[in-house]
């Protein structure tokens, strides 16, 4: 058993990785003494002898994976459902495993894997380092405000202990890797004033009555107003990819909640943003600002046409 620094947040955390049948690449439980889940990592020709060994007897969301497709799927007895996989000739892809459950005594219910299935599909699907082989698209749990807080905290610690697994289909590379020659990464002080000028495609109507505000951070434009006591972001506005280190643990929560919420889409041609597909509340304008930058500083939002001259208006 051995300890390892957490690659994929920039506040301190500890993975344990347990390797019972020795071997690097050989079947690997991943937890954290901090929380309640376990990730079980696996190559697909090993399932045999991980059920035999009583390792995936808990309820769980889990993931089949080459690299380049993935399947996302659910389950009460993990090792049955992938055993069924691995004999279904559509699914030869399947090279690599990751079930993501609850630590002994601590198993999850069937929301909370119905609720992973969701969020890891959508997730993937937004990341786009893979592509997402789907039946039916799963379903979005009806949950309540308390157990929407608990699926959140677990869902991103499912996310961290799945990187220190080695799966990298929920990171965008942009998140995890240094950008690309060209591409600096902002600071939280201010937008680079050589970003090209935003524009309207595809931005969605604002109702009647309501003032709207811009928001410019880098290359990043986006638009929203105060509605019903929320600061609601309109659709057609931007999300930048990458995360600022700067920003603290509720606002990548956040973040995490918008990336797997399915409302974004790619942007053709830019890399580094993402665009939402629909209206989307936040509590307030701050919020909302530090969400779609990724920074904790990430400028005001001014009303509408009162920013830079050439903004469309």
């Amino acid at each position: 058993m051995t300890s390892e620094t957490n690659a994929s947040t920039d506040y301190a955390s500890t993975a344990i990785v347990h390797r019972p049948f020795g071997g690097i690449g050989s079947y690997r439980r991943v937890s954290d003494p901090a929380g309640r889940t376990v990730v079980h990592a696996f190559p697909m020709s090993e399932l045999s002898r991980v059920a035999a060994a009583g390792l995936l007897c808990t309820p769980g969301a889990y993931i089949m994976t080459d690299g380049k497709v993935a399947y996302v799927g659910e389950s009460r007895r993990p090792s049955r459902r992938l055993a069924e996989h691995a004999a279904d000739p559509a699914k030869n892809f399947a090279r690599d495993a990751y079930v993501v459950g609850g630590c002994d005594g601590a198993a999850f219910d069937k929301l909370l894997t119905v609720d992973l299935q969701f969020r890891l599909t959508q997730l993937a699907g937004q990341v786009g380092a893979v592509s997402v082989w789907k039946g039916a698209n799963p379903p979005a749990p009806d949950t309540t405000d308390a157990e929407k807080a608990t699926h959140n905290r677990i869902a991103a610690d499912a996310l961290r202990l799945l990187h220190d697994a080695g799966c990298r289909l929920f990171h965008a590379p942009s998140l995890d890797a240094a950008p690309p020659p060209g591409e600096r990464p902002l600071s939280d002080a201010a937008a680079d004033p050589t970003d090209p000028e935003p524009t309207d495609a595809g931005t969605a109507a604002v109702p009647a009555g309501c003032e709207e505000y811009e928001l410019q951070y880098g290359g990043l434009w986006a638009r929203g107003r105060w509605e019903g006591g929320q600061f609601v972001v309109s659709a057609g506005s931007e999300v930048r990819s990458m995360t600022n280190e700067s920003v603290d643990e509720q606002t990548r929560l956040r973040r995490n909640d918008l990336f797997a919420a399915g409302v974004l889409s790619k942007i053709a041609g830019v890399g580094d943003r993402r665009r939402l597909t629909d209206p989307y509340p936040f509590a307030t304008a701050s919020i909302a600002a530090k969400v779609l930058a990724g920074a904790h500083s990430a400028g005001r939002w001014v009303p509408r046409g009162a920013g830079r001259p050439g903004l469309p208006a």
